[in-house]
């Protein structure tokens, strides 16, 4: 049985939905990982259980996931996490209420007013980045995150881009006159969502210690 939802309303003019509790702070402690993904991915293609046992191991990994709260890869990501035992969030928006409610399988809402403040909350409230099979909703948010992190607009995170399909789609944005190496250096592509879960996972650590260390760096220096 699933538990009663929570519900962060970000501005948005609607009403809490009914059962779900509001709440002003998040309930959780742990990492939040950011899944990226179709919306049209169905149960019967491959990339729906690719999308469900990453989130079945980001889960077994300690780690929460967080989607965007609909169907396709997200609700299989949501899946997979949460019968793993993970925590599960959704980030939905007004724009996209006419698709349904929010698959069944996430236990916190955020809902937000505009496509804008939907993928801040998604670049900004994740510790790392995973994106599976996607169109251009998708890319978009990867590109986001990749100009963010580059820019150094938020902290350092992992962006992690799942399946072997990725590996073309960089290689036709490499060179001067596209996205440069060293830009490339940010990005890494996972094979499996084995490769992908322990990726990120890996790269939330090495980022937290390296904020741990320029704590202590200030520390010694002041």
């Amino acid at each position: 049985m699933l538990a009663s939802a929570l519900w962060h309303d970000v501005g948005s003019r609607r009403r809490i939905h009914p059962g779900a509790t509001s709440v002003s702070t998040p309930v959780h402690r742990q990492p939040i990982v950011a899944v990226f993904g179709s919306s049209t991915v169905r149960e019967s293609d491959a990339g729906w259980e690719d999308a469900r046992r990453l989130g079945a191991l980001l889960a077994r990994s300690g780690l929460a996931t967080m989607t965007g709260g609909y169907d396709g890869a997200m609700a299989a990501a949501s899946r997979g996490a949460h019968e793993a035992g993970g925590h599960v969030i959704g980030v939905t928006v007004d724009l996209f209420e006419h698709r349904g409610p929010v698959n069944r399988w996430v236990r916190e809402r955020v809902h937000t007013p505009d496509l804008f403040e939907r993928l801040r909350h998604l670049v900004h409230s994740a510790d790392g980045y995973v994106a599976v099979a996607g169109s251009v909703g998708t890319l978009t948010e990867v590109f986001v995150v990749w100009t963010m992190v580059s820019v150094a607009g938020r902290e350092s995170a992992p962006i992690v881009l799942m399946g072997p399909q990725w590996h073309g789609w960089l290689d036709a944005h490499r060179g001067p006159e596209f996205i440069p190496a060293r830009l490339h250096r940010l990005v890494q592509v996972a094979d499996t969502p084995e490769q992908a879960a322990e990726a990120v996972r890996a790269g939330i650590e090495r980022a937290r210690e390296a904020r741990e260390l320029g704590t202590v760096n200030e520390r010694t220096l002041a």
